[in-house]
């Protein structure tokens, strides 16, 4: 018997649909954006002969009426919360999908007390791809794998919702950082994904599941991301064996497909290295045009915005990352460069040195934003023997965006004369002393791409944030658009972790 009734907060309804036996698991279903509870119908026939299942209509979709504005995600995260506690489940199991799986990650993080597991299911949004038209790209993309019935039912729901309340939770969607709400997640949490789901690529379903502490991924055949409709059976035979305890899937404690080197042949490898080395030739020889002094208006930014601080790699001036400079300006951060440095052919541990003591005559950014350091591949082990530095608390330093940096050493730089760039080789005691230096792992944010030349065995650090950006190069991966949105995507989390501890 299923029953219908309404959870009301202020002008906000949550339609639920409830069926079910009372003598099994409170299994709460969250649909995606504008979709409604019969995506769940499927699922449902299964679950319900294990225990109560509540299929939501979140405000404006299915049933539920629509409110004067869309509700952010944290906001329907703490909605869902509140039903929870309505209902008087404390130990449910939150369920997720596409956009809905934004939501219970939400009420997970933040109402431990009301989970006991937790399935995300296609989870969004990809950090690298965090931009409506990109959304929309691979929606298009994923409509390849469509079956008829999802498409019947997808356009009924769709249109049902409208297109300006459709469009309207976009921005929402968009918005929300689920990466920063999974390290919070104490529930035993399950990742799924369909093999062929272009929205939830497996390198980012992979990151999702190493993120939870307690996450596990498993991927249906053939399926994209649709496929709790088009595999409802098999998706929610995995949602009851999870819910029982048992181990589905695989645990994944570092994303394996982003770190993973791509394999090229030498012709392709060459061709790579001629363009990286064309993009790094182009950047030294701007500073004729652009000069050597740092822009006035870097100097000014939002007081509540961390402060970036600059850092280049070796043989490279700091006007090498002003187009970084500049982006991240226009995002409303200061941003700071350490004059001096020259080319950056000291060692590392000096550099840093230099560093500090140049933060130290400037002062310190109010409030708890503090500084940020970007930096690129050499930069990158300046940045983190800072962060090791004993007054890195009193400089205001947060954390560290680095791009291409050879954290375990770069065994390339063998083939060098340079004393400068063989201090890079992984035997070298200053690398070997950084790279057992973990406690600051966490507050660093390496970012790299498919293919470096220079830094051969990857920029992967063992407890941080590792992410991979569909670009090849060392140099020139500097100037994609998709590495400046993974350094924003890294401030913001950098930030948001400085102001969950404060």
């Amino acid at each position: 018997m299923t029953t219908t009734r309404e959870f009301r907060r202020g002008e906000h309804v949550v339609v639920i649909q409830q069926s079910g036996r009372p003598d099994g698991p409170d299994y709460v279903l969250v649909h995606g954006l504008g979709m409604a509870h019969e995506s769940w119908d499927g699922i449902a026939e299964v679950l319900r002969s294990s225990g109560t299942v509540r299929a939501l209509d979140m405000p404006g979709f299915g049933d539920s009426p629509q409110p004067r504005k869309p509700l952010s995600i944290v906001e329907s995260g703490e909605l869902l919360a509140e039903l929870l506690i309505s209902e008087g489940i404390d130990g449910s199991v939150l369920v997720g999908h596409s956009t809905g799986a934004q939501i219970v990650a939400e009420t997970a993080a933040r109402h431990p007390q009301l989970v006991d597991r937790l399935v995300l299911i296609g989870p969004t949004v990809n950090p690298r791809e965090r931009t409506i038209a990109k959304q929309t790209l691979r929606f298009l993309q994923d409509m390849a794998v469509v079956d008829p019935r999802v498409l019947a039912i997808g356009a009924a729901l769709y249109t049902e919702a409208g297109p300006r309340w459709y469009a309207a939770n976009l921005r929402p969607m968009i918005d929300h950082r689920i990466e920063a709400a999974l390290p919070l997640i104490s529930a035993d949490t399950l990742v799924i994904r369909g093999e062929k789901d272009k929205v939830t690529p497996r390198y980012w379903g992979e990151e999702i599941a190493a993120l939870a502490p307690h996450g596990r991924l498993c991927e249906v055949p053939g399926r994209g991301h649709d496929t709790i409709i088009t595999a409802a059976r098999q998706v929610a035979e995995l949602i009851v064996r999870h819910a029982a305890g048992e181990p589905v899937g695989r645990a994944v404690t570092t994303p394996a497909e982003p770190l993973k080197a791509v394999q090229m042949n030498r012709l392709s490898a060459l061709g790579w290295w001629a363009r990286d080395y064309a993009y790094a030739g182009a950047r030294q020889l701007a500073i004729v045009v652009e000069g050597r002094r740092s822009p006035a208006r870097w100097r000014v930014g939002d007081a509540d915005l961390p402060e970036i601080v600059l850092l280049p790699g070796v043989y490279e001036h700091w006007s090498f990352l002003r187009p970084l400079g500049d982006a991240l300006n226009a995002d409303g951060h200061r941003v700071l460069v350490v004059h001096g440095m020259g080319a950056n052919r000291r060692g590392i541990a000096d550099t840093a040195e230099l560093v500090a003591r140049a933060l130290e005559r400037v002062r310190r950014p109010p409030g708890p934003a503090g500084r940020i350091i970007v930096a690129h591949s050499k930069g990158g082990l300046i940045g983190k023997r800072l962060l090791l530095d004993e007054r890195a608390e009193a400089l205001g330093i947060r954390g560290l965006v680095a791009v291409c940096t050879p954290f375990r050493g770069a065994r390339r730089a063998r083939l060098f004369r340079d004393p400068s760039i063989r201090a890079l080789l992984p035997s070298d005691e200053t690398i070997v002393m950084l790279g057992s230096a973990a406690s600051v792992n966490s507050k660093i944010v390496s970012v790299f791409g498919t293919f470096d030349p220079h830094v051969p065995d990857g920029s992967a650090l063992d407890g941080a944030t590792n992410v991979r950006v569909p670009v090849a190069g060392h140099f020139r991966v500097l100037a994609a658009r998709e590495t400046l949105l993974a350094i924003r995507d890294g401030i913001a989390t950098l930030s948001s972790d400085v102001a969950r501890h404060d």
